[in-house]
């Protein structure tokens, strides 16, 4: 996880505020429990602001400011429109290297860490959005193994498109991503998603991480890289999400069934 002192306020705006925290509450002699009271919250909540592992509420920003003539406030209203967490693979893997539960639902694709290899190079290869397929290929190999390293401890769960059980792949890399998601549905839980439910997660892939700590954050994917979700009203919202599209999912047993099938006929 991130500490304190190798956070560097060039990152991102985020970043700049819990430098900025920092900076000013130690100016003042003042102990992270100090700042806990002031801001209504516990020594352990300041502590991960000072380490970009939370950020400040607007309450929060608002109390520093009034007490202590900050702009925390204005920094915070920039940060939220225009900073997607610029270092956002580092902190993703940060809070999934101490992750108790991650629910993870990738539109339309199987997720890392259930994808083969085969798949994944193939995936990359096609989309055309990477120079460097191998070394954009080792980067998700690694975050797999980080993942898989941490089962049974780490509670995953996936909802998957059933779309996605059928790539457009050829009938060798196909299969083999089929007996993989059947084997890992045996260790993890997967939830198949039926084509003909409309569900939210047309809308976007998101995960959901509740770490070893205690903390429950989100992340959402986008086109040109990503965002954490820290607020506990958004992180709320995207567990709604999930809880939605599950209700609509089949059940594990049934989703073996349906590989088992797709298996048969490829």
């Amino acid at each position: 996880m991130p500490s304190a002192e190798s956070l560097s306020a060039d990152d991102s705006l985020w970043n700049l505020m819990a430098v900025y925290l920092r900076k000013e509450r130690e100016r003042r002699r003042l102990s992270q429990s100090a700042v806990a009271r002031l801001i209504r919250s516990d020594r352990h909540l300041v502590a991960n602001v000072e380490a970009g592992r939370r950020h400040l509420t607007g309450p929060q920003c608002i109390a520093l400011d009034d007490d202590w003539g900050t702009i925390f406030r204005h920094l915070r209203t920039f940060a939220a429109k225009i900073s997607t967490d610029e270092d956002w693979i580092k902190q993703l893997w940060d809070f999934e290297k101490n992750a108790l539960t991650i629910k993870t639902y990738v539109h339309g694709l199987v997720p890392v860490p259930l994808q083969t290899e085969g798949y994944a190079r193939e995936l990359l290869h096609r989309m055309r959005v990477v120079q460097d397929v191998d070394a954009a290929l080792a980067e998700r190999k690694a975050r797999t193994e980080l993942l898989l390293s941490q089962l049974p401890r780490l509670q995953l769960w996936v909802l998957l498109d059933e779309g996605a059980l059928a790539p457009p792949l050829g009938d060798g890399l196909r299969r083999q991503q089929l007996e993989a998601l059947l084997d890992w549905s045996e260790q993890v839980s997967l939830r198949v998603i039926p084509a003909d439910e409309w569900h939210i997660g047309h809308s976007g892939s998101y995960e959901l991480i509740t770490t070893t700590a205690g903390l429950d954050v989100g992340y959402m994917w986008a086109q040109l890289g990503g965002k954490l979700i820290h607020e506990g009203a958004e992180v709320r919202d995207l567990g709604l999400r999930w809880d939605r599209m599950g209700a609509v999912a089949l059940t594990e047993s049934a989703t073996r069934e349906l590989i088992k099938q797709q298996l048969e006929i490829k």
